[in-house]
């Protein structure tokens, strides 16, 4: 369950960093700033907590259940309102406002650099907390803006940076959607074979489905992407 949630939380930080991608430098270094107090604000709480207190609050039943429906209908919303950006930017319509929060970072960012923190705690029992606080400080922004400039560098074309940010996106929302099956799956074997690693046998059986969806929506958005040359290349 432990490397299943890691799993999640990764995809929610790596879709943001896609959005950021798609936006001028200036939102990517404004996230980069707000990045910069969440340890500080964290370090308190882990201080009083444990890894394991903080690993069963985030892949409870419940908790998850509340964490992944606020991140599905942000997923959600910024699939309809990103799609409907492509086709009015691909039209040359004015871009309507309401839809830019699609570009907003996950929800789930947060939890992730909570869970980080934790983590590196529990790591590095010797290192005082304030500077592992610091050196995570700095390393949120400066890790967020090196990840959002390389892919810019590894996309360059708009375009395929789009498709890359949307395979993400459906990563996250499936991952999501599935998060709270996995924290109460049970696999149970046939008579006479060993019991699976739950963990892993789970998150096997979650891959299947994500890896289907990123095909067949790669498949879908060419097929759209080469029958919107075509027409630009009849009309003209």
């Amino acid at each position: 369950m432990t490397l299943f949630l890691s799993a999640v939380l990764a995809a929610a930080a790596f879709l943001s960093f896609c959005k950021l991608a798609l936006l001028p430098r200036r939102w990517e270094f404004l996230t980069a700033a707000l990045l910069i107090p969440l340890p500080f604000l964290f370090e308190e709480r882990i201080a009083q907590t444990s890894l394991a207190a903080v690993t069963a609050s985030l892949s409870g039943a419940a908790r998850l259940e509340n964490w992944c429906a606020l991140v599905v209908i942000q997923e959600l919303f910024s699939l309809i309102a990103g799609i409907s950006l492509l086709a009015e930017y691909e039209s040359g319509e004015p871009l309507k406002r309401w839809k830019f929060p699609a570009f907003l970072p996950s929800a789930l960012l947060p939890a992730g650099a909570l869970y980080l923190q934790m983590r590196l705690f529990n790591e590095f029992p010797g290192m005082e907390f304030r500077h592992i606080t610091w050196i995570l400080a700095a390393a949120l922004p400066a890790g967020g803006i090196a990840t959002t400039e390389l892919i810019r560098l590894m996309r360059r074309d708009r375009e395929a940076r789009i498709l890359f940010a949307l395979h993400a996106e459906w990563v996250l929302l499936l991952g999501a959607v599935f998060l709270p099956v996995a924290a109460t799956a049970r696999l149970i074997p046939a008579a006479g074979e060993e019991t699976l690693s739950e963990p892993l046998a789970v998150f096997g059986l979650l891959a299947v489905p994500v890896l289907l969806s990123m095909i067949v929506f790669a498949i879908w958005f060419n097929y759209k992407r080469k029958k919107c040359h075509v027409n630009r290349h009849s009309n003209s």
